[in-house]
């Protein structure tokens, strides 16, 4: 009896550790699979090489012949839907930044471990503004200080100063607390094949907030106040690829930068969160507030593959989809808004059944609430493509996940669909670009 009696005292405290670590574990889960993202015989482990590599990869995304010689992947459904009366008021923009009448649109995307890696919103970003014009790097955040994984486009460091927020999460998908005298070094590169130099850095921070100083010439800065936060811009006149700030203040909560070009375009800010879904971030109202503060022209959704994950109940994921729309809505009442269905993925080592049952409930809700939709799913080859994308090397071998070119495999058909779909659009309104 002694015997099965430890047994049971060291069963419970299992139980109490999983249950301690439950919140933590999913996220945990999510990063292990970067770590052995690169592992792959095909990736180099070096960072100049891998930065080469993606490189080149992006002028094959160009070749026509290259994408062709997926027979899988659909094409002709490469395209966003309802799109033409909900979308209407961004795709007038859009013309009128094409024309000169205007000098900014913004985009922002909110995401799981799909967006946070970095290669789909890379991908789409640097294409998107060779087309529409390079606005920027926008959103960023020092995910690394933080302790979790990073997008290979820009770094950041600290002497100090700063240390990770683990209560809270904000527009970069985490918090972390910054002294009245921290410091940051942040340095941007052109992996994606793109120039990312800036000559504007905005600091969104807690209230009264940080305000960023650097030795800059003609530097000026600007700042305001939304509600309880804070946001802090220091511009100048020569762009950089580098640049050393200060944070002057009172000690505040640090929620994200934003990094800029004085130049008309397109801005196209994301956030990645390992381990996101609907469910899970309706406990973030800050996040919610501040992309109120960001007042993007577009908000993309690239959520649900977490939702989709254990026992799932569709009743369950309706009523957090609901509530989500109901805080986005809140703060961001006139944004347009386009959903991205989740991509194929295996659970239990067979396709994701319930990701039908929760597209369904996606494109049903976005009918209802006016809102557009790209269906990953189906332009990748649909239901098993997974096992397409693997055997390509494009398909992490979780087959949840997918490789560095799948990602911006997924990121380059995103753009063709968001310039296809425009330019339909502005075909059949009868406008034409100047």
């Amino acid at each position: 009896m002694k015997q099965y009696h430890r047994f049971g005292l060291i069963f419970l405290s299992l139980v109490f550790v999983l249950v301690l670590n439950f919140s933590s574990a999913e996220e945990s889960d999510e990063q292990n699979y970067m770590d052995e993202l690169l592992t792959e015989d095909e990736y180099p482990q070096d960072m100049d090489t891998l930065e080469e590599f993606i490189q080149s990869y992006y002028l094959l995304l160009d070749s026509n012949e290259y994408l062709n010689r997926f027979k899988f992947i659909n094409q002709d459904k490469n395209v966003f839907q309802n799109d033409a009366k909900t979308l209407k008021p961004f795709y007038e923009k859009l013309l009128e930044l094409r024309s000169g009448v205007r000098d900014r649109v913004s985009v922002y995307q909110i995401g799981d471990s799909h967006i946070q890696s970095g290669y789909f919103p890379g991908t789409a970003r640097a294409s998107l503004q060779k087309y529409y014009g390079n606005a920027g790097r926008g959103l960023i955040f020092p995910l690394r200080l933080a302790g979790t994984n990073q997008p290979d486009d820009y770094k950041i460091s600290s002497a100090g100063g700063i240390t990770r927020n683990s209560s809270d999460r904000g527009i970069g998908g985490f918090a972390l607390n910054a002294s009245a005298t921290s410091s940051i070094d942040i340095s941007t590169n052109s992996f994606f094949n793109t120039d990312n130099s800036f000559n504007k850095l905005s600091v969104i921070s807690s209230s009264p907030g940080l305000s960023p100083k650097a030795k800059v010439a003609d530097g000026s800065e600007t700042f305001a106040n939304w509600n309880e936060y804070s946001l802090r811009s220091l511009m100048w006149d020569k762009a950089t690829s580098k640049i050393s700030v200060k944070l002057y203040g009172e000690a505040s909560i640090l929620y994200g930068l934003i990094l800029e070009k004085q130049s008309p375009g397109l801005l196209y800010h994301s956030t990645g969160i390992n381990g996101a879904g609907f469910y899970n971030l309706l406990d973030s109202p800050n996040l919610f507030k501040q992309i109120g503060m960001l007042n993007p022209d577009l908000i993309i959704i690239s959520l649900g593959t977490n939702d989709a994950q254990g026992k799932y109940r569709n009743d369950l994921f309706a009523s957090n989809l609901k509530r989500f729309w109901q805080l986005l809505r809140t703060y961001c009442p006139d944004s347009a808004v386009l959903f991205t269905l989740p991509p194929d993925s295996k659970k239990h080592g067979k396709h994701n059944a319930d990701l039908e049952k929760l597209e369904k409930t996606i494109v049903d809700f976005a009918r209802q609430n006016s809102c557009a939709w790209w269906d990953l799913s189906d332009v990748m080859g649909g239901k098993g493509s997974i096992s397409k994308w693997r055997k390509e090397q494009m398909a992490s071998q979780d087959y949840l996940h997918y490789t560095p070119k799948g990602y911006m495999l997924q990121g380059y058909l995103f753009y063709q669909a968001f310039v296809k779909s425009y330019k339909y659009f502005s075909e059949n309104a009868g406008i034409k670009e100047r």
